[in-house]
């Protein structure tokens, strides 16, 4: 007899992008471990106004399985005052996105119905959005239905931009913390994740938090070995956003009595230098490799696919690179993949935790793990680089010494570069073999849901 759960996704497909494919790769392979999901989102039509920055892609739902249910409750669109000063306050004193207000109504309505005509054994809810995680710890407040909520990203510890005030922070880990209590599991992408998530909330139990990565489908490829011969130029591509920004960098790093007084209470637990996750670094390397080999400048190429912001061709411009890079655009997540496989390497990056460790895994470095090709990996200390050197098939790269990834460079380009992959070792990240560790946890169910 199979299980039932909600399962909660705000953005999924046809919504596109990296972060819909955790939530449709477990909700498809769940069927086969005797658990149905129902997916809880919104409207297909809706995701143009609500989300109008995020890629649409239809073709993802194509391979879904006909079990599995969809069900699409509409999000009320959220009006934006019409004085600037209301428009600031609500910005101002807001600590997650307006979804826990625009999407409760519909929820509240639809609720009764989907828990009578599914009853279901358990509530898994995937953020971000992080609103979620307030808006259906407050919806089960009145069901004995266990929560059991999946972090994709930090949430208080993701410091990619300033919080407007210390305030701010205390209330968005004050939440944080209801939630996590309210949740009778926790899922996180990575082991620093979860120690960040323990160190900050230290009454938490650590049995509560389990760990399931990103991971990748299909079939693991041999790494190619050989340097591209004759006229043709070595590529290396990169997929997908940067998640940086001049501007936000500067908030963090600018002393506040440089700031606009606007600003003189900006406020993060810790630095996080997201210049790192952007190509300079690598730029920076390519530069000096240039410099030292210049007959290198036309065997060659960097492509990207995904949105070109101006900072990034600044950059570019800044080390004149404009002459070997080339700009895709967004592309779906089918020619993403031809996209890689036309690659010759394919570039990673991470961020920078001052002081610490970065604990984000991109979920592109899991795919990259199917394409057979080399992994350039511009990575600090974090997670993203212990699972490089655990799984082997990467050329590890310190963004903090050029001359040193310049070599390495070289010796990629010049077919000298050996990589050995523990093949047996990253089995484990098949999205089939997470989905069991996710099955296993519904199946616990554990304690009901209370605030």
């Amino acid at each position: 007899m199979q299980d039932t759960v909600l399962f909660v996704a705000f953005e999924f497909p046809p919504l596109g992008g990296g972060g819909v494919q955790r939530s449709l790769k477990f909700v498809s392979y769940l069927p086969q471990f005797g658990i149905l999901p129902v997916v809880v989102t919104v409207p297909a039509e809706q995701y143009p106004r609500l989300m109008p920055h995020h890629p649409i892609d239809g073709q993802l739902l194509r391979n879904l399985p006909d079990e599995v249910i969809v069900e699409r409750i509409p999000c009320e669109e959220h009006v934006r005052p019409s004085s600037a000063i209301a428009h600031w306050a609500e910005m101002y004193f807001s600590i997650s996105e307006i979804f826990k207000e625009t999407w409760r109504s519909s929820l509240e309505q639809a609720l009764p119905r989907l828990i009578e005509q599914y009853k279901p054994v358990a509530v898994v809810v995937t953020v971000p959005p992080f609103a979620m995680g307030t808006l259906w710890r407050k919806l089960l407040k009145r069901y004995s239905i266990p929560l059991i909520m999946d972090f994709r990203d930090a949430w208080s510890q993701w410091c990619v931009a300033v919080h407007g005030s210390r305030w701010h922070y205390i209330a968005k880990l004050k939440e944080e913390r209801k939630v996590l209590q309210a949740a009778t599991h926790v899922i996180c992408t990575s082991d620093q994740i979860r120690k960040d998530l323990l160190q900050v909330h230290p009454k938490i139990s650590p049995e509560k938090i389990d760990v399931i990565t990103n991971g990748y489908d299909g079939l693991l490829k041999p790494v190619a070995q050989s340097s591209k011969q004759g006229d043709d130029p070595f590529v290396i591509g990169y997929v997908g956003h940067f998640y940086y920004t001049p501007s936000s960098r500067a908030a963090i790093f600018k002393p506040w009595w440089k700031k606009p007084i606007h600003r003189w209470l900006n406020y993060t637990p810790r630095k996080e230098d997201w210049l790192y996750r952007s190509p300079y670094f690598f730029f920076q390397a390519v530069r000096r490799l240039f410099d030292e080999h210049p007959a290198l400048e036309k065997r060659l190429k960097i492509r990207f696919a995904g949105t070109t912001p101006d900072w990034l061709l600044e950059q570019i411009r800044s080390f004149g690179l404009e002459h070997i890079c080339e700009h895709q655009g967004m592309l779906s997540h089918d020619e993403v993949i031809r996209f890689q496989e036309q690659c010759d390497a394919l570039l990673v990056t991470s961020s920078k935790v001052i002081g610490g460790n970065d604990y984000s895994i991109a979920g592109k470095t899991f795919e990259y793990f199917t394409i057979g090709k080399p992994i350039l990996a511009f990575v600090c200390a974090g997670a993203q680089r212990d699972l490089l050197q655990a799984t082997r098939n990467a050329v590890l790269c310190d963004p903090d010494q050029p001359t040193v990834s310049a070599n390495q460079l070289l010796s990629l380009l010049q077919g000298e570069t050996i990589i050995e992959p523990d093949y047996t070792y990253m089995e484990q990240f098949h999205r089939k073999a997470l989905t069991a560790k996710l099955a296993a946890i519904i199946r616990k169910k554990g304690k009901p849901c209370v605030a």
